[in-house]
């Protein structure tokens, strides 16, 4: 079956010839593309269901996370890439904790997207590491200021449920040394899914727990949103 991809496009113009060259491109699984205007996205995407959801994210404003939290409730199993002009670090980060599985340039080709369509498709993600590890770092560099005796102590409470094991400690580790799901499987001598699985659980604790913000500010952490974003991260291209 042909990977169902919903398009929202501010230029139809654009967006009718990116859905073409996606129902052109033969150099993987058939993608069926299908347009629609903005305001009628969420509704197709209640209708459709569709396996993947492209969509123009104008810019960091906060009305374009309202949007992605919207889509996710309405069409839970559909991964979601945005598309838009410039991914400022902002808009990685936001895309990141708004469960996106990657982000887009409206300057890339169909052929481009089309394997980005691929990727995301089969559980991957279509983010840059090194774009991801430089806006985190921007972040980092405001956020020790949270860090107090107050926050400290509220994570040293933490039921064991929400605890780290010393396996997803472990897996978190290596992300943050650069390491790639598959370098992690082939050192840990475990698969690639087994991976993916813990950083999954890894994301869970600390964001069920509230210590999302607060590990982001440890001056340790190294790369604490690639608990986020399980399998390998491909390429994003400026």
């Amino acid at each position: 079956m042909p990977i169902r991809s919903l398009i929202s496009c501010d230029d139809a113009n654009a967006g009718q010839s990116l859905c073409r060259g996606l129902e052109q491109d033969e150099s993987g699984d058939r993608i069926a593309a299908e347009l629609v205007r903005p305001d009628q996205l969420a509704q197709r995407a209640a209708a459709t269901q569709p396996d993947i959801l492209l969509v123009e994210l104008a810019s960091d404003a906060p009305h374009g996370r309202h949007v992605l939290d919207r889509l996710r409730q309405i069409s839970p199993r559909s991964c979601i890439l945005t598309l838009c002009r410039v991914c400022t670090q902002q808009m990685l980060i936001d895309a990141v904790a708004h469960g996106v599985s990657g982000c887009l340039l409206k300057t890339n080709d169909a052929a481009l997207v089309a394997k980005a369509i691929r990727t995301v498709h089969v559980g991957e993600t279509w983010y840059g590491r090194t774009a991801l590890l430089m806006a985190l770092q921007s972040q980092l560099g405001v956020a020790p200021a949270l860090q107090t005796i107050e926050t400290v102590e509220s994570m040293e409470a933490v039921d064991d449920e929400h605890k780290l094991t010393p396996r997803e400690d472990e897996i978190l580790h290596l992300i943050g040394s650069g390491l790639s799901n598959k370098e992690i499987g082939r050192r840990l001598l475990i698969s690639d899914k087994t991976v993916k699985t813990h950083l999954h659980r890894v994301y869970v604790k600390l964001n069920r727990s509230g210590r999302y913000k607060a590990f982001l500010a440890q001056p340790d952490a190294r790369l604490p949103a690639a608990a986020l974003i399980p399998p390998r991260a491909s390429t994003l291209r400026a």
